[in-house]
């Protein structure tokens, strides 16, 4: 049997074995995510109150953002 001591240490253990996996997912992630604007195609908007969210310009003779 184990004692309380030893339980609080395996504790404490894990936490910190889960806080640096999350450090290093985290990390991950935000070095693959892309600059501001990178995955928008606004060729492919068709509303002037989206083209106007993601910064584009909307023209509304042809009802097309750029």
């Amino acid at each position: 049997m184990q004692s309380a001591i030893v339980q609080m240490i395996l504790i404490v253990v894990g936490i910190a074995a889960a806080a640096i996996v999350s450090i290093i997912v985290y990390a991950q992630l935000s070095d693959n995510a892309p600059d501001t604007g990178d995955n928008i195609d606004k060729g492919r908007i068709t509303t002037e109150t989206l083209c106007d969210a993601v910064g584009g310009t909307w023209t509304s003779g042809s009802k097309t953002c750029a």
